[in-house]
């Protein structure tokens, strides 16, 4: 694809091949950018990366390439990282980059904020079934995520791919031996954070990422949090700040209560509600495996081999995702 010297002296270009054009977001260590691959006139995201954060950028660059090198398909595919210059006519500023396939769809944390109530729930089944799916794959490498949420799931493609992205806290969670170790930096984000992280205490990777699912289920089945944070000993009497303190004594029945009452949730299956005060256990190993979440009550259908239930769906997915562009 040819474009002009006149056209790119007046746009943003990233080493001289991706023509920057909406931003997608930002965060404290980056921003995120649609771009144009001027070379395969494809879309593609670019996230470019604060000047100052060559640590971050050496860190993540380091787990993609792994995940690149294991070739993990569940997660977002990253074309390139690199550093380059940014410029826009006679201006360069050089920049620390990834190139990533572009999430045309949005993100799942977009599309569950544009329903009224949050997805059905067996759409919420099939979607946790992917989430599981793409975890598991990262977990096998001995990876974990450590910040886990809706914002870091991105439908791709024709088909509505559900794919994981934003690797800036993942770590490696298995020693030069291979043996499991305890984790130490307190990183993610409060609303799906973990209480152990949040005490500051040493964690288990794979468990602190089960309890982010379980609080990104509560999102996808209601729009809203089941908790503010995962702390116990806010003397709050707001009911957003007593939340958890309630799941932590197992007081489960006044934690329902509370849910149905002050943010007019109703009609929760006791399948789901079993499942999600699991996932969420103040104890993590109270939490389950995802081997056994994949057998619970709320998930024992949704199978690999149950091709016909899994397409059937992910009709009602892609339905159900179309009806919040209206």
């Amino acid at each position: 694809m040819k474009v002009s010297t006149n056209f790119l002296e007046h746009q943003k270009i990233l080493d001289n091949r991706y023509i920057l054009q909406d931003m997608l977001g930002s965060g404290l260590t980056s921003k995120v950018f649609k771009v144009l691959d001027v070379q395969t006139g494809e879309i593609k995201a670019a996230k470019i990366f604060e000047n100052n954060m060559s640590e971050t950028f050496q860190k993540e660059a380091k787990i993609i390439n792994l995940l690149n090198e294991l070739n993990v398909p569940s997660n977002i595919k990253c074309y390139s990282i690199d550093i380059g210059y940014l410029t826009q006519g006679e201006e360069k500023e050089q920049k620390m980059y990834e190139i990533q396939e572009y999430g045309e769809h949005g993100s799942l944390f977009d599309r569950v904020e544009s329903t009224q109530e949050g997805f059905s729930e067996d759409v919420c089944k099939y979607l946790l079934f992917k989430i599981l799916n793409a975890m598991e794959a990262l977990h096998s490498k001995g990876i974990c995520h450590r910040d886990f949420k809706p914002e870091n799931m991105l439908f791709v493609g024709d088909d509505y791919e559900l794919k994981l992205c934003d690797f800036g806290f993942a770590i490696r969670f298995l020693n030069k031996e291979n043996q499991k170790r305890k984790l130490r930096n307190p990183v993610g984000t409060p609303y799906y954070c973990a209480p152990e992280i949040l005490e500051g205490k040493n964690y288990d990777g794979e468990k602190v990422d089960i309890f982010s699912i379980g609080a990104s289920l509560f999102v996808l089945m209601t729009r809203k949090f089941g908790f503010e944070e995962a702390k116990v000993n806010n003397i709050s009497m707001k009911v957003s700040k007593i939340l958890y303190k309630l799941i932590k004594t197992k007081q489960y029945e006044k934690y329902w209560e509370y849910i149905e009452k002050y943010f007019k949730i109703q009609n929760l299956s006791e399948q789901f509600k079993n499942l999600f005060v699991k996932m969420v256990a103040y104890n993590p190993e109270e939490r389950p495996t995802i081997d056994e979440i994949r057998k619970d009550d709320f998930m024992k259908d949704i199978t690999n081999e149950n091709l016909e239930l899994l397409t059937e769906l992910k009709k009602k997915m892609i339905k159900e995702l179309n009806q919040t562009d209206e």
